[in-house]
């Protein structure tokens, strides 16, 4: 293995003693771009703390990218602390998840995971006033381009939070309009099936199944391509209370057997263990034709990708459907769109992000607003 992809899965590990033989060769920018890359800086820093020997200047730097993290995690609790007193007020029903959720609750230590932005899902009926509480009381809207909202009909609108916290604000965890006719994710069922944690700050939660399924799905969708993902589900599928019987069943009711059971697959693979897989979520990983796609692509690419390392797409991860054909057909789909994507990017330069334009039409944000409310899975 590649001394540069043992140092990261050894982070996330939580490993011990002498660094990988050859580490060394590596400069301090390999390392860091690509722990940067995977979102795993500060499990690195931890992991060279318990070195006996680490090349001049890392452990500092490393330690400068954790102080930083913990900032930005101080941050987010205010912002998640005036949401939760916004919503209390306005009788939303809500729970946060991922980021601090995930490095507090489920990974071994909250200084290990790295994360850049704060996620709140709402029940898709209580979106208007959910936006409404947040915008009295000091969070700003970076989507606000009204008609073009309307027309992709997203689940999420971007906001800042008063303590300049990046804010999703979903009314489903299938953000793409297009996708929410193939998952159905119960946005309202999730959030009545929720818990209360403690985070720093007592916030509603999705339950132990919940969570690993929807890590789990969020890894699949964009491409399975970051270890701090790949970690999330390790780690989640190993948290007190899973019900696994409930998450093959959750996972058939909503059409994400396959994507969740890819990326089970895969932490089995890259820690080399065994998770109690009910036996039909097994199934669709080892035994369908698109499973053992997947397994041999990762045979031939080896996770994690580092940096310039082409192939890292992970295409048969977010293309996972109900069938192969169906995989297969999101798959062909999805090459062409990056490839007109490419082409025009190359004649014109980056494309600019429409919902950033201030378009404040008030009959368009009424209809978003209250498409929510019939969104499949609400």
């Amino acid at each position: 293995m590649h001394p540069l992809r043992a140092l990261l899965i050894e982070s996330v590990q939580g490993a011990r003693g002498s660094l990988p033989r050859g580490v060394e060769s590596a400069t301090l920018n390999d390392v860091m771009t690509a722990a940067l890359m995977h979102r795993v800086r500060p499990a690195v820093r931890r992991r060279l703390l318990d070195a006996p020997e680490v090349p001049e200047g890392w452990l500092a730097a490393f330690t400068a990218t954790r102080t930083q993290q913990i900032y930005f995690h101080l941050r987010a609790l205010a912002d998640m602390k005036a949401a939760s007193a916004a919503f209390a007020d306005a009788g939303v029903r809500w729970v946060v998840a991922k980021g601090p959720v995930l490095s507090s609750l489920v990974w071994p230590s909250p200084d290990m995971r790295e994360y850049s932005d704060l996620d709140l899902f709402v029940h898709p009926h209580d979106l208007s006033k959910a936006l409404e509480s947040l915008e009295a009381c000091g969070f700003t809207l970076v989507d606000r381009n009204w008609p073009e909202m309307l027309r992709q009909a997203r689940a999420e609108i971007a906001l800042t939070g008063p303590s300049g916290t990046p804010i999703d604000l979903h009314w489903n965890i299938v953000v793409p309009a297009r996708e929410r006719r193939v998952f159905r994710l119960p946005m309202g069922t999730m959030i009545a099936r929720g818990r209360e944690a403690d985070i720093g700050v007592i916030v509603p939660t999705f339950d132990p199944t919940d969570t690993l399924l929807h890590v789990a799905f969020h890894a699949a969708q964009n491409g399975a391509s970051r270890l701090v993902w790949t970690a999330d589900v390790r780690f989640a599928s190993q948290a007190p209370g899973v019900d696994w019987d409930a998450l093959a069943s959750r996972c058939q009711a909503a059409g994400v057997m396959l994507p969740v059971a890819l990326m089970v697959a895969r932490v089995e693979r890259v820690w080399d263990i065994e998770l109690p897989l009910p036996a039909a979520v097994r199934r669709r990983a080892q035994k369908s034709l698109w499973g053992r796609r997947t397994a041999r692509a990762d045979a031939r690419t080896p996770f994690p990708g580092l940096p310039g390392q082409p192939g890292i797409g992970g295409f048969h991860f977010s293309s996972a459907r109900r069938s192969v054909i169906d995989s297969a057909a999101v798959a062909v789909q999805s090459s062409i769109e990056v490839r007109l994507i490419e082409a025009r990017v190359k004649r014109r330069g980056p494309d600019l992000n429409l919902l950033d334009e201030d378009v404040p039409d008030r009959d368009s944000r009424a209809r978003y607003l209250a498409s929510a409310t019939t969104s499949e899975g609400g």
